[in-house]
């Protein structure tokens, strides 16, 4: 499906209009099942919005919804990391740090729930959002947050912060978490393109187009 580009934004879609499920060809049909049997349910039980109460689904899935032969590695690689252990709250730390330094709304707005779910504290999260250094937060997600703060600020990690993690993570996971940056990279780089933004309460049962 291709479409004129533009400037404008389009609802919780941003720049691109969100597909309704009945207009979806085959590929995107077997993919948009996946994702509102994966992404979107583990959306609803941490407590944001990744489809709309007539299907459609918003954040990066409406765009991935567009390009199956690409969304479906993207989503093997998601979930070999999720395989990987990673503690909740040193994921979420992650991602919200590569998504504030992005300003990425919509996974801001997401991960905000998830990391609320996965105990992070409060001050931490609003840091966190702020792209600030987080407090009160286990040696770990400090860590990993030190570690995420270096890749997408610096583009470089110092030897002694590198040491700490090797320590810390074992080179395993510490590989996942580099992966776990990167991941995000790519999620940041396709909500800031096409201007995904975050639902309100009062643009989650936007129409239908």
């Amino acid at each position: 499906m291709n479409e004129h580009p533009t400037n404008k934004t389009s609802g919780l879609g941003g720049r691109l209009p969100l597909l309704p499920p009945d207009t979806l060809d085959e590929a995107q049909r077997a993919l948009y099942d996946r994702l509102s049997a994966t992404r979107a349910r583990s959306a609803e039980e941490a407590g944001y919005t990744a489809a709309l109460p007539d299907g459609r689904l918003i954040g990066p899935f409406n765009a991935l919804l567009r390009t199956p032969h690409i969304a479906r590695p993207l989503l093997e690689w998601a979930q070999a990391l999720t395989r990987v252990g990673i503690p909740a709250d040193v994921r979420e730390v992650v991602i919200l740090t590569v998504a504030a330094h992005w300003r990425a709304d919509y996974a801001l707005y997401a991960h905000t729930a998830a990391a609320e779910k996965a105990g992070l504290p409060d001050l931490a999260i609003a840091s966190l959002l702020h792209g600030e250094a987080p407090r009160g937060l286990r040696p770990d997600a400090d860590l990993a947050h030190r570690l995420a703060t270096a890749l997408v600020r610096d583009h470089r990690v110092r030897d002694d912060l590198y040491d700490e993690a090797v320590a810390a993570f074992g080179t395993n996971t510490l590989i996942a978490l580099v992966s776990l940056v990167g991941q995000y990279l790519s999620t940041s780089a396709l909500l800031a393109c096409f201007q995904v933004p975050a639902p309100s309460s009062d643009r989650t049962e936007e129409p239908a187009a």
